[in-house]
């Protein structure tokens, strides 16, 4: 019994010798490098990741830029006139447009629609002040009224004998002029002064208007042109 474990021992040395002698002058594994591992990786998926997006770009087709939108044209404004400097209107409002500085504008009257500018004869002129009948008034037919113009004396001659105020032109409506006479007070250059005409609406229905004005002893017209203006009913 002691023989067979014997042998069993010696059987069991001689194979670790075997085995042991295989390995005999073989060179020991090296070390791999951790850092050169991690290069190695990070280098295959930045590859892998280059590779992704290029087949990406190729898949996806170029979109055309779009063509540019045209500004919008805008229409010049068109060009006034100016109106001559004194230009007047209707009403006799005067309204004047690029007037040099230092023009001396004319002298208007501020009567009713229609009166002109004052117009001096010689030394003589005269300004609308004011009336008491309003245009355009209605009257019945032959009515009788009476009307007063105010005006002021804006010569540098004083209004005494001689001087008058009379109808010029259009419905007269019994109207007499106004003659100015010694026993009279003079109207001096500054004073106003007021002619009261005697009337008598037209029979007729519509609209009547009647001329006045100023007149100098030598029968010159001057000053502002004034009116009466009714409406016959």
């Amino acid at each position: 019994m002691q023989f067979k474990k014997l042998i069993w021992m010696m059987a069991a040395g001689l194979l670790a010798a075997s085995l042991s002698s295989c390995n005999i002058g073989k060179a020991p594994e090296p070390t791999q490098d951790v850092n050169a591992i991690y290069t190695a990786a990070a280098g295959t998926t930045i590859a892998q990741f280059s590779d992704q997006m290029t087949q990406t770009a190729q898949a996806v087709s170029p979109t055309p830029a779009g063509s540019p939108t045209p500004l919008a044209t805008f229409t010049s404004l068109p060009t006034f006139s100016l109106a001559p400097a004194g230009t007047t209107t209707s009403g006799g409002t005067p309204f004047v447009f690029n007037t040099p500085a230092g023009t001396a504008l004319p002298t208007l009257s501020t009567g009713g629609t229609g009166s002109t500018s004052s117009t001096a004869s010689g030394c003589s002129d005269s300004a609308y002040v004011d009336q008491t009948v309003t245009d355009g008034t209605t009257f019945a037919a032959n009515k009788k009224f009476t009307v007063g113009f105010q005006l002021n004396n804006t010569g540098t001659c004083a209004w005494g004998a001689g001087y008058s105020f009379v109808f010029v032109s259009g419905d007269q409506m019994g109207g007499t002029n106004i003659v100015i006479t010694k026993a009279d007070a003079e109207t001096q250059p500054g004073q106003s002064n007021s002619f009261i005409l005697k009337l008598q609406a037209p029979s007729s229905s519509g609209d009547h208007k009647g001329f006045w004005r100023m007149k100098d002893p030598k029968g010159n017209f001057f000053g502002s042109l004034v009116y009466i203006d009714i409406h016959v009913k």
